[in-house]
């Protein structure tokens, strides 16, 4: 482990120098740029010193990098993910977009997304009781996720993970999603607020289905898993708000690759499920 960390040290510091010295910074106009001593950036250049993340931030931020092209492998394990990585991290955005389709292309579900929506969002953003105001309106059946887990384990999610742990259940929610795709070219989907957590379900549930990102206020998400009878969220937890937000934060950026979003909070139910109707009459389907 030792000589692994030395060489990780030896990696960062060759990377560090290299991107000072494209960037034509001497040392002592990058440890003014990036606030910190010059002599603390000596160490790190040397592979003698070990930057704070949040000094490799600061670092990153100097050079116009992002922190991942300071970390050896660009922070992945895999020799050639990393290469991939970084030709991606390199292209514009015009070429950026293409080769994200070119990649996302193959690993398609093999009945494509047919006419399949699926809403995406956390607990509380209206993803059951307009999914099914939804089907009924698209004359196409309504699937909950972790109601059909449950239908197909024979007992609650809870009981699930203690017993099995996280992999069963994302093995149950893998075989939900294959059999709805096989089984129905229409449906509407509510998918677990916390999919995106899991790379490959997620990825299967985006490329299957035309996801919607159910958003809602803080306030809002909280107040309706309450009005739902689920106390979970505020029962001896004084800081719940504090926790939702954290975790609205976190997932933000995976819930924003749906193809679209719509905020319930801003209108009534009905005027909110016509909203969502006219997203879906936009969609190429």
């Amino acid at each position: 482990m030792a000589k692994d960390g030395f060489r990780g040290s030896q990696d960062m510091a060759q990377r560090l120098r290299a991107a000072r010295a494209r960037a034509g910074f001497t040392r002592k106009q990058l440890s003014t740029a990036a606030q910190a001593s010059e002599r603390y950036l000596a160490h790190i250049e040397a592979g003698t010193g070990n930057p704070s993340v949040e000094m490799l931030i600061h670092l990153s931020d100097a050079l116009n990098l992002s922190v991942a092209e300071l970390l050896p492998l660009g922070g992945e394990r895999d020799v050639r993910v990393a290469e991939a990585s970084q030709l991606l991290r390199r292209l514009p955005k015009p070429r950026l977009e293409a080769a994200m389709e070119w990649l996302v292309q193959p690993f398609a579900g093999p009945c494509g997304k047919a006419r399949r929506i699926s809403l995406i969002g956390l607990r509380g953003a209206g993803k059951s009781s307009l999914g099914t105001m939804l089907a009924k309106r698209l004359n196409v059946p309504f699937f909950e996720i972790s109601k059909e887990v449950e239908r197909r384990y024979g007992g609650t999610i809870g009981v699930l993970l203690e017993m099995n742990g996280p992999p069963a259940l994302h093995r149950y929610e893998a075989d939900v999603l294959d059999e709805i795709c096989n089984n129905h070219a229409q449906a509407v989907i509510a998918a677990p607020g916390a999919i995106v957590s899991n790379g490959p379900i997620y990825e299967q549930l985006l490329t299957s289905s035309w996801s919607i990102w159910l958003q809602a206020s803080p306030e809002d998400h909280m107040n309706r898993v309450i009005a739902q009878g689920d106390l979970r969220p505020i029962a001896g937890n004084r800081a719940a708000m504090a926790d939702l937000m954290a975790i609205l934060a976190a997932r933000g950026d995976d819930y924003a690759r749906a193809d679209s979003r719509l905020d319930t909070s801003k209108q009534t139910f009905d005027a909110t499920l016509d909203a969502l109707h006219a997203i879906i009459t936009s969609l190429p389907i």
